[in-house]
């Protein structure tokens, strides 16, 4: 008997308890925010891809539940420079610098309901000055 009523509370508990994936965040409140830290990178889609140089692609991902865009660096190779992340929309703008060292990288979030563009500046291993630009399909 006992542990059928303990079976329940833990139960009881598991329904009623919080999603530990739940975002922080909401709207313009997301604006500058890490998407990992704030719950809005787990159902993400990506909007937009281009290619960096010598290796590397550059990501506008959309998050519908936080209704925001970052912009995310996978497998980058790596370059002489940080990456210079900006994400923005006709109202708000944020930027990031990420480290030049290779692997993934992201900026923070912009709360884009609509139109949102993003952009990495970075000098690669050749010294070359370089730009990743994207936007989203409601562009």
């Amino acid at each position: 008997m006992k542990s059928t009523a303990l079976i329940a509370a833990a139960a009881l508990t598991l329904l009623v308890a919080p999603d530990a994936q739940a975002a922080s965040c909401s709207g313009r409140s997301c604006n500058d925010k890490d998407p990992v830290t704030a719950g809005c990178a787990g159902s993400t889609t990506v909007a937009d891809t281009a290619p960096m140089y010598k290796g590397g692609t550059a990501e506008l991902r959309w998050s519908p539940g936080c209704k925001t865009n970052w912009v995310r660096v996978s497998n980058y190779s790596g370059g002489d420079s940080a990456l210079r992340i900006t994400v923005w929309t006709g109202s708000d703008h944020v930027g990031f610098v990420a480290p030049g060292t290779p692997g993934n990288h992201w900026g923070n979030m912009v709360y884009a309901p609509g139109c949102a563009r993003g952009e990495v500046l970075y000098v690669d291993s050749d010294g070359v000055h370089r730009t990743a630009r994207l936007q989203s399909s409601d562009c």
